[in-house]
């Protein structure tokens, strides 16, 4: 029975999924509603009895394959099950079943917006507080250190300058050669100590706004989501080996195998960032071989 699931927000990593339709499986219902063996006249181009016979042939092909291997894929469907209990279980398509009026619709992300409390606001406060106190401290102790040079300086004028002593109407002779270039000097070379700390002071305000911008781009990464397409599922590790190989052999060089939480193996090809972008690439490789005829597309869960 086919379900529509509405659009749904996934809080692990912050993706709003689309909506779309999946299946769901009732072992008690037997009841032949004739819709399957309608299906079946007009694919097969068959008479209505010769769909029963055909139908209830693969629904013994089935439950034989149920009970020696305790379950059954069902491609681009799902997969039949036998529990521990001897009840059926049915697990349907992660990708869901091909819908035309939802064809088109992918994920998409959105970062969760947080309200500051207002303990985070003060202490926010509190942070550029000490930022200003810090850069005021700074222009403090440059300022005392002009004031001390200037201070020097004018020492050493005071020294230099030639007083004679003599009687009042003797004319003072004052020397102001050596009185300008000394304190003009040490004021360039207080402002290159000054520059020199606002390079550094910009410098290491560079590195940490660089090691800002990689940690969110590393965050971002890990975050995309991936998709890709499904050859076969439930395999060996043997056999999934060979048939990678094979395809190897054939030029498909982005087959791979894929190992999920529950150990289950599957032969997966290609890595795309999107749904869209991995059901076209599937419709063309359906076009090339014959390996991609009953493949289909999912996203890979960490």
């Amino acid at each position: 029975m086919a379900h529509h699931v509405d659009a749904r927000y996934d809080e692990t990593d912050n993706t709003f999924l689309p909506p779309l339709r999946t299946l769901g499986f009732n072992p008690r219902l037997t009841m032949n509603d004739s819709l399957l063996v309608q299906s079946y006249v007009e694919a097969y181009d068959i008479s209505y009895p010769e769909a029963l016979r055909r139908i209830e042939a693969e629904v013994v092909e089935i439950q034989q394959h149920l009970e020696a291997k305790r379950e059954y894929e069902l491609n681009d469907i799902g997969i039949l099950r036998i529990n521990e209990d001897g009840n059926m279980e049915f697990e349907p398509c992660e990708a869901g079943i091909l819908t035309p009026y939802l064809y088109g619709l992918s994920s998409f992300e959105m970062p969760t917006l947080t309200i500051e409390t207002p303990e985070e606001t003060e202490a926010t406060e509190s942070q550029d507080a000490t930022e200003m106190l810090e850069e005021s401290a700074i222009t403090i102790k440059m300022s005392w250190l002009r004031n001390a040079v200037a201070a020097a300086a004018a020492i050493v004028a005071f020294f230099m300058i030639s007083t004679p002593i003599s009687n009042s109407d003797a004319t003072v002779d004052i020397q102001q050669s050596a009185f300008f270039a000394f304190p003009q000097q040490n004021h360039s070379n207080t402002e290159q100590t000054t520059d020199s700390i606002k390079d550094g002071l910009t410098s290491v305000e560079t590195e940490n706004h660089i090691a800002q911008t990689e940690a969110i781009e590393s965050e971002e990464a890990s975050t995309t989501p991936s998709f890709c397409i499904v050859l076969a599922s439930q395999v060996t590790q043997k056999n999934a080996e060979i048939f990678i190989e094979q395809l190897n052999k054939e030029d498909y060089k982005e087959a791979r195998l894929l190992k999920n939480k529950k150990n289950m193996l599957r032969v997966v090809y290609g890595n795309y960032t999107n749904e869209t972008e991995a059901a076209n690439n599937l419709r063309t490789l359906r076009c090339q071989s014959e390996h991609f005829a009953d493949a289909w597309v999912m996203e890979i869960k960490d």
